[in-house]
């Protein structure tokens, strides 16, 4: 049997969909934030509301300006990094986090961000958008991503 090359798109493609599905998984794991991000010994800087919003917001790098277009997802649907019945599943979970501010603004206190019910609004919309996507993803990878821990 002969094994197709992946391509350097279809590499891309996988790597940042596990990506993606993975930061998603981490918004909506508040027992997990809990556990990691008050732990006075965590040494892995990953696990951290800052690490968290950077991942999502700068390490995924297709995110248009939603103030400008209305559509947060426009350049992932443009480079077929998803599909537009995943963006529109993804997109309420993506317009609050985007609109979440820290306590006080400040993105190291995680006390107040645990506590804060804006936070709350953020992981529950993170499982509304996990929930959704389960009914659209149908790949045991993609499906493990969404839905596991990932330490």
């Amino acid at each position: 049997m002969l094994m197709k090359a992946m391509t350097a798109n279809e590499e891309l493609r996988r790597n940042w969909r596990r990506n993606w599905l993975g930061s998603i998984q981490e918004f909506a794991d508040l027992d997990t934030q809990q556990r990691l991000w008050l732990d006075p010994n965590a040494s892995n800087p990953h696990y951290s509301f800052v690490e968290y919003m950077v991942c999502y917001f700068h390490g995924l790098a297709v995110f248009d300006n939603p103030a400008v277009s209305g559509d947060s997802y426009a350049g992932a649907r443009e480079h077929g990094l998803v599909t537009a019945e995943e963006a529109a599943a993804v997109e309420p979970f993506h317009a609050t986090l985007d609109a979440y501010e820290a306590p006080r603004k400040d993105d190291y206190d995680h006390q107040a961000i645990l506590a804060d019910p804006k936070w709350g609004e953020v992981v529950a919309s993170a499982k509304l958008a996990q929930s959704a996507l389960l009914l659209l993803i149908h790949d045991p990878k993609e499906r493990r991503a969404l839905m596991e821990v990932s330490i």
